[in-house]
Order: structure tokens, then C-alpha cells, then sequence
């Protein structure tokens, strides 16, 4: 029929113009596989393209579905020349307009039917409905209920009208078959081109590579290619009631979870691989736990002993040299009341006495026991740490004011001085010569096990420690020690802030005092503090070591992820024809290491977890976590495995997509 006046001819569906492909092999030598091709193909054409092996069918193909690039001339679709398309319009082609079947089928392995069908639709944003039309396709090539079975469960005139439902999810205007019944008996390849000419029939391009007499004489329209030309065209033939459909309006898109599901289904057809990627980083996420637990531990048990013994508490002390001689400065009792009156920033001054006496009851004796003397109404170690009663009371303020001769005695001199089984509280012990009653006994010296582990302290130390009576202070400086020289002198401060200037007080006062220098006022709070630095700065140091460990881990994730696209080449060409993107390639990779990394990191902060108390038992310190571990080594985790699986994703985003469809994996 004419072209009617004022009517605009629409343009073919596929044109060559001219078409030349020069592939250039090792060593510079250049094959000719396309010579000046030129056709049309309208919409509803069912054509198949015949000649010997070599002669270009399948390269001519490649160029029309956007797989490859003519070396010259042009190649248009719908009017538009594919030439100057970027990779991701080319992509986009591919995704909107056509659809591939392979004689190999190309189905991934790891997916089911359905699964393999909806796969283009993964690339197309905002196809939520993918699910629903896989099903209706596969219902109506009559395997709805092989949907969920594997490729490899299913005979080949299946899994080709698989691929032919998949190569029609996203709507194509042409379906481009490459040999599709050569892998297929005679039934079943029957089965197939009937599937294919009604695809015709209904407005669709189809054109079938085939070297099978037969089934060109199925195609209403022959074209023959003879050395890269076309030597025979019987001419356009379209479907009479041929209308064109409609041309989908998608835009890309890779939903995470379509990636996360292509993962899966990776990771079930290459255990190996995963199992390695979550090793590599479980084990690096491990090590690096193992270090910063042990370095949290430490810092825990320094922060508790900080807290315990004040951060607010100044101890003034002080040594001068005189020959080959030490002697320990004075601290009064006068001055422990000047420092309370001048220095404003001072809340209580806690003056302390001590001196080696013997000790007896009845006919027990101990010799050179630490007696105390302290104005403090609540028991406490010298550190000014709280210390538990096992038995009786303390000390009280009327003890203090009346000079009362009453007594508190440590555990080490209970133990020694009275028989199990009596009660020492109500007994009267001589100090010294000096009577008193005992009120009191201590329990076991408080420094609890991550305390004693910072300062060394041993089971010797700590029954050391315990060997002490404690009296009120006005009675030990008039009954026993006999002198207003104070053993400690400690001061607690009101502001915390004003602490170094509230020390450079006391300092001053005291040289002005007794005019001597080499007086010191020390925090013991900041020493520890000072402690937990040093240990932090240890800490940085073996964290690099465990940063080494995280590191090889992700030469690991990279080489694991290296052998993956290398093979699964084919899978990346596949996806590639079903229209992926590059990114859409990348991403996948990305997501799928994510994801196995994010699992070995969750192995690797179990693993921490698990077995913290054994290694707090092998090493004897203790384990601690902060907050954030978790997250921090999961993201570590992920981020590793993503970093170092960037370049091998690159490389496989990368491939292109005709020679990884020719890859033999």
C-alpha cells in the first residue's frame, strides 16, 4: 500500500546502514567479520538469517542488540543510531526494546525459573509487579508449575521457553535469537518457533540466527550472510495484522534487594567463595576485637579505680635530700588547719597518723603492726577507698571528740590475734602497751581483682594490708605517736576544674610555712590517668596490628572476589543483555561482598564475644566492650570488604558483554 499524502513514514524498527565490523586479533591481524551490510526490519517480521559458520550472523546480531558496535557505518533502532549512545543509553536499549534467547539457554544457575524470568525486570525501576508477570509469562508457556525448579531440573525445551519468557518480561519490540532450537530435539524445537512466530504475529521483530534448513523455511523472511555480506534477502514480510508495540517507558533501576537476591543465589552455586569471603573477615574482625577488648578492659579497670579514689582528692607529701640521707619533709597538724582557712577552693582536709606497734591479746602478740590514727567516721583503705566492716562498727564522731581509746582492727590481725570461733568485737587489745576496746573489724581489703591486677598486688600484699588498727586520731597523737607530725595529709577539693591551680596553692603555703622547697601535691587520680594514656597509646600501637589483620583480610575478600568474576563471566554478559548497567555490574558485586562481609563480621563479633573469658583467663586481664564495637566492627567489616572489592567489581563492570557471553563460565 502507498504512502498516503501528508502522511510521515515511520522509521524502521532495526536498519543497517552500511554496517562494518573489523575485529583486530593478537598479533595485529585484522578479520573482516561484517563487509557493508545494509536492511531494514519492520515490526512483526519474523526473519532468520542463515550461512555457514563465520559468516557474520551472530556479530550482525550482537550489533542490532546493542552487545557490540559496527567499526563503520550505521546502526539504527527506531530511528535512533545506536552509535552515539553512551554504554548506559546502549543498556537502557537492550532493557526497553529487546530481548535475547541463546542456544545455550544462558539461564543462571543459581535461580529458579521465575527467578530467571523476572531477571531483566531487576534493572527496570519501579517494577513492582516483576513478580506477578513472570508468573503470567510462565503460565502461559505452560510452566507454572516447574516455576520454582532450577534450571538444571528442567528438560531443554523447558529451559529454552524459560529464556524466551524471560527475553519477553520487560515488553520488547524485538526478540533477538541466536540458534535458539539448536541445543533441542525436533518436538521440541518445533514447540519453540511456534512460540516465536506467534511473538511475530502479535507485532514483535523476531529475528533467529540458524544454520537449520528447516527452520528457515519457517521464517516468512530469509536473509543469507556469505563471508560477512548478505548475498540473498527474500524481502520485507511482515505479519499482515502486525501492529508495532508499544515502546516501554522504564527507567534503570537496581533495587539492594534484587542485588542481595542475585547474591544469594551466587553464594548457593559458589559455597567455596562465600565461605572464604566470611572467613577472611571474621577472622580479621576477631583479632581486631580480641586487641580492643583487652585494651578496653584495661582502661575500664583504671577508670574504676580513678573513680574510687576521687578525682577531687589532692595528697600534699614532700622530700628533701641532705647529704646521702632522705628525710621525709613535715606536715602538721597546723597546717593541715591552714590549708582548710586559706586555700579557697577546699572543701575537708583529711589529716592521718601511723606508726609500727606491737599488738597483743591475751597471749597472742604481733609485732610492727600499721596503727592509724584517723578523723574519718567511715572506714576506708589509705587510699581514701571505702572499706567494708565484717563485723561490729566504725569509729564515730563521739570516738573523735572524747579521745575515746576504742579500735577497729584489719582482717590480717584478726586472723592472728584470736581463735576461730570468737568474736573479737568487745575484746580489749594492747597497742603498744595502751589498752583498747575493740568496736570493730575490717572485711578483706577492697581493691577488687581489676584494681589488684593494675597495681600488682599479690595475696601476700593483700593480707599485708590488712594488718592495721585503726583508733581515733586525737587518741593515736596523744597516746601513741607522740609527735604532730602527720603520716598523710589529703585534701578534697570543691571544683575539680580548679584543681592544678588549688595544688599551687597548697604549695605555696607550705614553702611559705616552713620555708623548704620539694613539697608535692599530688593527684593519685592523675597518675592514673597518666597510666590509662600510656595504655592508650599502647593500645594505638597493637590496633595497627589488628588494622594489618583487617587488611589481609581484604586481600582475601579481593582475591575471593577476583576468582568470582572471573567465574562467572558468562552470568555478567547475561545480565549485561538483559540490559545491566556497569554500575548496575559494580553494584552487584558490591553488594553481594557487603553482604558477605556484614556476615563475617557478625561471626567475627560472636567470636569475640565467645570467647572472651577464655581469653581472660589465658592472658589474666580482663575483657571489656565499649558501646560502639558492634557497629564500629561491623562497619569495619563491610567497609573493608567493599574497598577491597572495588577493583575486582571494576574489572567485571567492565567486560564486554559479547566476550563474556563466549566465556565458557
Amino acid at each position: 500500500m502507498g504512502q498516503r499524502p501528508g502522511e510521515t513514514q515511520a522509521a524502521p524498527l532495526i536498519e543497517l546502514v552500511g554496517v562494518t565490523r573489523v575485529f583486530e586479533e593478537e598479533g595485529g591481524e585484522r578479520v573482516q567479520a561484517l563487509d557493508g551490510v545494509s536492511l531494514r526490519i519492520e515490526a512483526g517480521e519474523f526473519v532468520c538469517v542463515t550461512g555457514p559458520s563465520g559468516s557474520g550472523k551472530t556479530t550482525m546480531m550482537h550489533i542490532m542488540g546493542g552487545l557490540d558496535r559496527a567499526t563503520s557505518g550505521e546502526c539504527r533502532i527506531a530511528g535512533t543510531d545506536i552509535a552515539e549512545l553512551d554504554d548506559d543509553a546502549l543498556a537502557a536499549l537492550r532493557r526497553e526494546s529487546f530481548g535475547f534467547v541463546f542456544q545455550s539457554y544462558n539461564l543462571l544457575e543459581g535461580l529458579t525459573a521465575r527467578d530467571n524470568v523476572e531477571l531483566p525486570a531487576t534493572y527496570v525501576a519501579g517494577a513492582s509487579n516483576r513478580r506477578e508477570r513472570a508468573h503470567q509469562l510462565l503460565r502461559s508457556f505452560g510452566l507454572t508449575e516447574r516455576s520454582g525448579y532450577s534450571p538444571a531440573e528442567l528438560s531443554g525445551g523447558e529451559q529454552q521457553r524459560v529464556a524466551i519468557a524471560r527475553a519477553l518480561m520487560n515488553g520488547p519490540s524485538v526478540i533477538l535469537a541466536d540458534e535458539p532450537t539448536g541445543a533441542l530435539d525436533a518436538e521440541q524445537g518445533g514447540e519453540v518457533l511456534a512460540l516465536l512466530e506467534q511473538l511475530a504475529e502479535r507485532g514483535r521483530a523476531v529475528v533467529l540466527v540458524s544454520h537449520d534448513v528447516a527452520v528457515a523455511n519457517r521464517a516468512r523472511r530469509r536473509i543469507e550472510l556469505r563471508d560477512g555480506r548478505v548475498v540473498a534477502d527474500s524481502g520485507p514480510a511482515p505479519a499482515t495484522d502486525a501492529v508495532r508495540p508499544p515502546r516501554p517507558s522504564a527507567r534503570s533501576g537496581m533495587p539492594w534487594l534484587a542485588a542481595v537476591r542475585g547474591g544469594l543465589a551466587s553464594w548457593r552455586s559458589g559455597r567455596l567463595r562465600a565461605g572464604l569471603t566470611v572467613v577472611s573477615i571474621a577472622l580479621g574482625i576477631w583479632l581486631a576485637g580480641a586487641v580492643l577488648s583487652l585494651v578496653e578492659g584495661a582502661r575500664r579497670d583504671v577508670m574504676s579505680a580513678v573513680e574510687r579514689i576521687g578525682a577531687n582528692r589532692l595528697s600534699v607529701s614532700g622530700i628533701e635530700v641532705v647529704g646521702n640521707q632522705v628525710r621525709f619533709l613535715p606536715k602538721t597538724m597546723a597546717d593541715a588547719r591552714a590549708i582548710a582557712e586559706e586555700i579557697p577552693n577546699v572543701q575537708t582536709v583529711i589529716p592521718a597518723m601511723r606508726k609500727s606497734l606491737d599488738v597483743q591479746f591475751e597471749g597472742e602478740h604481733i609485732e610492727n603492726v600499721e596503727i592509724r590514727g584517723t578523723p574519718l567516721t567511715e572506714p576506708t583503705t589509705s587510699d581514701i577507698v571505702a572499706w567494708p566492716l565484717a563485723s561490729g562498727v566504725y569509729l564515730d564522731q563521739r570516738d573523735q571528740d572524747r579521745g575515746a581509746q576504742v579500735a577497729v582492727i584489719g582482717p590480717s590481725v584478726r586472723e592472728q590475734l584470736f581463735a576461730q570461733g570468737v568474736d573479737p568485737v568487745g575484746q580489749h587489745i594492747h597497742v603498744g602497751g595502751v589498752p583498747f576496746e575493740v568496736k570493730g573489724v575490717l572485711a578483706t581489703y577492697p581493691r577488687n581483682e581489676k584494681e589488684l591486677r593494675i597495681v600488682r598486688v599479690t595475696d601476700a600484699g593483700l593480707k599485708y594490708f590488712g594488718m592495721v588498727v585503726y583508733v581515733p586520731f586525737a587518741t593515736g597523737r596523744d597516746m601513741l605517736f607522740g609527735t604532730d607530725n602527720l603520716w598523710r595529709l589529703d585534701v578534697l577539693v570543691r571544683d575539680v576544674s580548679g584543681l592544678d591551680e588549688t595544688a599551687s596553692e597548697i604549695k605555696d603555703l607550705m614553702f611559705r610555712r616552713h620555708g623548704v622547697e620539694g613539697y608535692t601535691v599530688e593527684n593519685d587520680a592523675l597518675r592514673l590517668a597518666a597510666y590509662t594514656k600510656l595504655s592508650a597509646t599502647q593500645a594505638t600501637i597493637v590496633s595497627a596490628l589488628s588494622v594489618v589483620a583487617l587488611l589481609v583480610g581484604g586481600l582475601g575478600v579481593m582475591s575471593v572476589t577476583l576468582t568470582s568474576v572471573n567465574q562467572r563471566r558468562r552470568e555478567i554478559g547475561i545480565r549485561r543483555a538483559m540490559g545491566a548497567r556497569r554500575r548496575d555490574i559494580l553494584w552487584q558485586f558490591l553488594v553481594e561482598t557487603g553482604v558477605l562481609t556484614a556476615l563475617g563480621g557478625a561471626c567475627g563479633v560472636l567470636l569475640v564475644f565467645a570467647g572472651g573469658p577464655v581469653l581472660s583467663d589465658l592472658v589474666s586481664a580482663t575483657v571489656a566492650f565499649a558501646p560502639w564495637f558492634v557497629p564500629a566492627a561491623l562497619a569495619c567489616a563491610v567497609a573493608t570488604g567493599m574497598i577491597f572489592a572495588v577493583v575486582p567489581a571494576q574489572r567485571g563492570a567492565h567486560l564486554d558483554p559479547v566476550a563474556a557471553l563466549s566465556s565458557d563460565r
